[in-house]
């Protein structure tokens, strides 16, 4: 069931349907089959970096989404929704970015935290 969210922006509720149609279409037709086996979904990693999903909390002045704290959350828990544990690591991708996107020049940022 789809929760009722309060966002921002128009930017920000086409953000959220972006995520559940990633969900829908790409991760929960594979969640079973990957959790069963114990595989770690590299591509699903690679898809939402391509989509600019892992670094959203990020200005995009340094390579990242520019979205609010308060949107980025609400993205993962659309993800949570279909693949929990794959939400768990777009939030520790997110967390390890903190000190090249805050503090890393910017060559250096653009290897450690690609979007």
């Amino acid at each position: 069931m789809a929760v009722q969210r309060v966002l921002p922006t128009e930017e920000a509720e086409d953000l959220i349907e972006l995520v559940r149609d990633i969900v829908a279409e790409q991760l929960l037709p594979q969640v079973d089959a990957a959790e069963a086996e114990g595989r770690f979904p590299r591509e699903v990693f690679a898809m939402l970096g391509e989509t600019g999903l892992l670094t959203l909390p990020y200005s995009e002045s340094k390579g990242g989404g520019g979205q609010p704290y308060e949107v980025y959350l609400q993205v993962l828990e659309e993800i949570a929704y279909g693949w929990t544990s794959v939400a768990v690591g777009v939030s520790v991708h997110s967390l390890t970015c903190f000190p090249p996107a805050t503090a890393a020049t910017p060559s250096s940022r653009r290897s450690t935290c690609p979007r």
